[in-house]
């Protein structure tokens, strides 16, 4: 094999891999395999389309402009079949673009170490793609993880890879040819470079992360709190209710019989009526069976009420919930407070909230409230918020989503916001 067959065999290799790496990497849109073969088929075009275009004027001369014939358009075509848009999208080419860096880097220095074998290159080559997709593997449920919850910083993340990637390009055009062993050396220099940043920014990642699990683990457990608390105050309410109809009913007992005595059908009819009366605003109202649901809904339908919102509820929660209940109750509390908190923006009067839950076709969940003003979406569909600290709600909903295969939508029309979240 001659060392331009070689070449041309490790830019097919190259980018067959990259491609795949790239697909990793990508969370599609919906419906995703249809987007998903939808980018496969125009990137191999793309592909195709480069090839032949390298064949018409050669390859040193397409290597020139390959940034601006392969690598933009990739990125534009994974960007727009892409569930995420921006920079966080471009982040995961980028990141393949450092593998190709490693792998050419690995390739080049074992051939000058071989003193010039094309096939010790070869094999490199191939290796380092494949040790390379089992680092990739490790750190792509980070990088997945991340897209959902980093919204600020990733220019500074793509930037890391793209110059690194640059600079090869650089010194593979202009350089490579004239001084070997030197441009050898500098490629593997700022690839070493750059995989060290890419070892922080996966300690990055996994500290952001471990931070994340740790604040909703710290939810539920506050979750549970507010159950229990909610539960013990619900028992001493009902202590207390118990002690003054004790009291009460002695009385009642004393002036019925006086009534008894004198013949007084109307007064005590009126008694009867009234303790009725009072017997029935005493029960209290259980939303579902599940004692730490029930806790969570009635406190901040409770609040809701004091807060002047008028509150419309109908939840069918089976006794089988499909997910655990602490973390469902989260989901009700972060839905509900955020609520309550865009209804109290809103004069008395126009504040209400409708939460509805329906066991058939399937689980579903539905919280709407009134709100004022213009609400923003991201590209992933969730609600943004221009206020630091905000937003976490809403994040910790769709984390929850993910988790269950649950599907949700977030919309704002008509002076109405609504989520959904169906199983």
């Amino acid at each position: 094999m001659t060392q331009e067959e070689l070449i041309n065999v490790l830019i097919v290799f190259s980018h067959t891999f990259l491609g795949a790496y790239v697909m990793m990497f990508t969370e599609f849109r919906e419906p995703r395999r249809v987007w998903r073969l939808r980018w496969a088929v125009t990137a191999e075009l793309d592909i195709a389309a480069n090839g032949l275009l390298c064949a018409v004027i050669g390859r040193d001369i397409w290597m020139y402009c390959a940034v601006f014939t392969l690598t933009i358009p990739i990125i534009i075509i994974t960007v727009f079949c892409s569930l995420h848009k921006g920079l966080r999208v471009v982040f995961s080419v980028c990141t393949c673009l450092w593998v190709g860096c490693v792998a050419f880097s690995c390739s080049e220095t074992a051939y000058w170490l071989s003193g010039g074998n094309l096939w010790i290159r070869l094999a490199v080559h191939v290796a380092a793609y494949v040790a390379l997709y089992f680092v990739l593997c490790r750190f792509r449920p980070y990088y997945k993880r991340m897209v959902r919850l980093l919204d600020h910083g990733w220019s500074v993340l793509c930037m890391i890879p793209t110059v690194t990637f640059l600079v090869a390009l650089y010194i593979i055009n202009f350089l490579l040819t004239e001084k070997t062993m030197i441009s050898v050396i500098a490629i593997c220099g700022i690839t070493i470079i750059c995989t060290c940043a890419y070892s922080l920014i996966y300690l990055f990642f996994v500290k952001v992360l471990d931070d994340y699990e740790l604040k909703t683990s710290s939810d539920l457990a506050e979750v549970r709190r507010f159950a229990l608390e909610r539960q013990l105050e619900e028992t001493r309410e009902a202590e207390n209710l118990m002690r003054v109809q004790r009291r009460d009913m002695s009385c009642r007992w004393m002036m019925l019989s006086s009534f008894v005595e004198k013949n007084d059908t109307s007064a005590i009819a009126e008694l009867i009526g009234g303790a009725q009366k009072k017997l029935d605003e005493s029960v209290s109202v259980v939303w579902c069976k599940n004692q730490m649901l029930n806790a969570t809904v009635a406190a901040y339908f409770t609040k809701a009420k004091r807060e002047g919102i008028t509150v419309e509820a109908k939840l069918d929660i089976p006794d089988d919930i499909p997910v655990d209940a602490a973390e469902l109750s989260m989901v009700f509390a972060n839905a509900l407070e955020n609520a309550i908190n865009a209804c109290t923006l809103l004069p008395p009067g126009k504040r209400k909230i409708i939460c509805k839950c329906v066991e058939y076709p399937r689980f579903m969940l539905k919280v709407e409230n009134t709100y004022n003003g213009k609400v923003r979406f991201g590209s992933d569909g969730l609600p943004l918020s221009s206020e630091d600290g905000h937003g976490i709600g809403t994040r910790s909903i769709a984390a929850f989503c993910k988790k269950y295969d649950a599907s949700w939508s977030y919309d704002a029309s008509d002076g109405w916001f609504t989520l959904r979240i169906a199983f």
